[in-house]
């Protein structure tokens, strides 16, 4: 970043867009941190996903709704940049905009909290919480006899109902936990027992397009971009777009480099029992990551009989 783009944002900080609750404030000071000695301010909002917790959001409009409330932000010029949790992120994102950075990836895996070490350890028809259709679909397919029930909201009032006596145990993503400084009360699933979203554990900075103070905002988010962790979140949101995956649709996604130049994506996708569950892997060039990705997509359709499977 240029000396006269330091001085447009001493100017007019630029302005970061973040949900507001804790984690996800944390996250966008991360990136604030990250920026330094860049001046920038933090904008939190509240969106539809964070208001309406009663309901899965399939039924609210999908995944997009945590997301698109700061779309609006950027494109009517409230903020400069969106800080999104990318696992929240649809596949296509708005006209005008890309990702700017992928910050260094936390740890993809989830976590299941309580006071149970692993899924095996739970009692018969143990009830679990959580709000993703993939880990319920991964719970009934390892232990058909559990029982799921819808758990959303932020974290604090996640683990509260668990305290409650509510729920057995939980489930919630390691990144979050880690994020939020939890460090206790948790087991982390290994990945061959409870696959990972797409995504999961990434932070992205979506900015709007063009030039003039668009341009600069891009210069300053450069640096915060870590390489691999793009290019492997790439790979695994080219799965997703590839299966059409939706908040209804269980679908894990996992992208690796492996060796030197070689790229690994393993993938499953799940009927929405856990009866039914196909996988691939394939590698391919690091130099292609989105080409495997859909290589991938189109194996699982294959397997599961085409798109109609699909939830």
């Amino acid at each position: 970043m240029t000396k006269a783009d330091f001085d447009r944002f001493h100017t007019r900080p630029l302005v970061l867009a973040s949900r507001k609750s804790a984690l996800a404030m944390i996250q966008a000071r991360s990136v604030q941190d990250a920026l330094r000695p860049c001046p920038s301010e933090i904008l939190g909002l509240s969106t539809t996903g964070d208001e309406i917790l009663d309901r899965p959001l399939v039924d609210i409009g999908g995944k997009g709704v945590f997301i698109k409330t700061l779309e609006a932000a950027l494109l009517d010029g409230r903020a400069d940049a969106a800080v999104h949790s990318m696992k929240d992120m649809e596949t296509s994102i708005a006209p005008g905009t890309k990702i700017a950075a992928v910050l260094p990836r936390e740890d993809r895996r989830d976590a299941l909290v309580g006071p149970y070490n692993s899924l095996s350890d739970l009692p018969e028809a143990a009830h679990i919480g959580t709000a993703s259709v993939r880990r319920a679909a991964l719970l009934r397919n390892r232990r058909p006899d559990l029982q799921t029930s819808l758990l959303r909201g932020n974290v604090g009032s996640r683990l509260a109902r668990l305290e409650s006596g509510e729920f057995d145990a939980i489930i919630l993503a390691a990144a979050g936990l880690r994020r939020l400084g939890q460090m206790t009360g948790y087991t982390i699933l290994d990945e061959d027992v409870m696959p990972p979203a797409a995504a999961q554990g990434a932070l992205a900075v979506q900015i709007r397009t063009g030039t003039g103070r668009a341009a600069c905002v891009a210069a300053a988010l450069a640096g915060l971009n870590c390489a691999d962790s793009a290019l492997c979140v790439k790979a695994e949101r080219a799965v997703l777009a590839g299966l059409d995956g939706s908040c209804r649709t269980p679908v894990t996604a996992m992208a690796d480099i492996v060796g030197r130049d070689c790229l690994r994506v393993r993938a499953s996708v799940l009927s929405a029992d856990g009866r039914q569950c196909f996988t691939e892997e394939q590698h391919a060039g690091t130099d292609r990551p989105e080409w495997l990705g859909q290589n991938v997509a189109a194996a699982l359709l294959a397997a599961c009989g085409g798109p109609q499977f699909l939830a």
